[in-house]
C-alpha cells in the first residue's frame, strides 16, 4: 500500500509538471532585442521640489540588445520626455484686418536620452525582476506656442530658454509574463536625477497677473531629483 501511494504521488506530480510546461512556450534561447514603451509619473524631491507644482507626467521609449548570446545582460538607447510647468492664456490681439483670438501656451519640458544597461535574469516564468541603470543628457527647454483659438491653427513658437546637463537614473522593475511570452507587462520604480541646471518654472503667485504666459515663469538654478513610477509594455524579439 505504501508503494502504491508513493507511485500515485509520482504520477500526479509528473502530470502537473507536464501540463505546466505544455502551457508555456519552451524557449531554447533568449531573444536578442527588446523594446519598451512606458508612461512615467515623476515625483519631484528636494531641492527641485520647491520650484515645481505637483507631480509630472511623461513617457519613455527604449530599445536594447542582448550583449552576449543567451545571457541576461542587455544595453541600448532610451529617450524620455516629461512636462515640468505649463500655463495657458487666451486673449485677443487687435489687427487692422481683423482681430485675432490667440491661445498662447508657455511650458517647460525635460527631455532625456542616452545609454541604458540592464540585468534581466529570467528567474521566474511569471514574474521576472530586473535592474536597469541609465546615463545620458537632459534637455530643459521652455517655449511659448501661439495657436488660433477659432481654427486651432499653429501661428508661431518662441524658444525662451534651452539648457543641457548630464543625467542618470536607476530602476528596479518586474516583467509580468502572460501566455504570450514575448509580450510583457512592465512595472518599475526608480530615480531620475541631474546636477544643477538653469530652467524656468511657473510661479503660481503670478497666475492671472501677466499679459503673456511666459511672464509668469521664474528662472531657477537647481539640481533635479525625482522618484519615478513607470507602467508599460515590453516586447522581445
Amino acid at each position: 500500500m505504501r508503494y502504491l501511494i508513493q507511485w500515485w504521488f509520482v504520477i500526479y506530480f509528473t502530470f502537473l509538471l507536464t501540463n505546466a510546461s505544455s502551457a508555456q512556450t519552451i524557449i531554447q534561447a533568449l531573444p536578442r532585442w527588446m523594446v519598451s514603451l512606458h508612461g512615467d509619473v515623476m515625483i519631484p524631491r528636494k531641492p527641485i521640489k520647491q520650484f515645481l507644482d505637483g507631480d509630472q507626467g511623461g513617457y519613455r521609449i527604449e530599445a536594447q540588445y542582448r550583449l552576449q548570446y543567451n545571457k541576461p545582460f542587455m544595453a541600448g538607447l532610451y529617450f524620455s520626455e516629461a512636462g515640468l510647468s505649463r500655463y495657458v492664456l487666451e486673449y485677443t490681439e487687435m489687427h487692422p484686418d481683423g482681430d485675432l483670438d490667440i491661445k498662447e501656451k508657455a511650458n517647460t519640458r525635460r527631455l532625456e536620452g542616452g545609454l541604458a544597461i540592464g540585468f534581466y535574469p529570467e528567474v521566474n516564468w511569471l514574474f521576472q525582476p530586473y535592474l536597469q541603470g541609465r546615463i545620458g543628457m537632459a534637455w530643459f527647454v521652455s517655449a511659448s506656442v501661439l495657436m488660433d483659438q477659432n481654427s486651432g491653427d499653429f501661428i508661431d513658437r518662441y524658444q525662451e530658454l534651452s539648457t543641457w546637463v548630464n543625467a542618470y537614473g536607476l530602476d528596479v522593475g518586474i516583467h509580468i509574463v502572460p501566455n504570450i511570452w514575448y509580450i510583457r507587462g512592465d512595472v518599475r520604480v526608480g530615480v531620475v536625477a541631474n546636477p544643477s541646471v538653469k530652467f524656468l518654472s511657473l510661479n503660481d503667485e503670478k497666475v492671472g497677473t501677466v499679459q503673456y504666459p511666459i511672464d509668469a515663469f521664474d528662472e531657477h538654478v537647481s539640481s533635479g531629483r525625482w522618484l519615478k513610477i513607470s507602467i508599460g509594455v515590453t516586447y522581445l524579439f
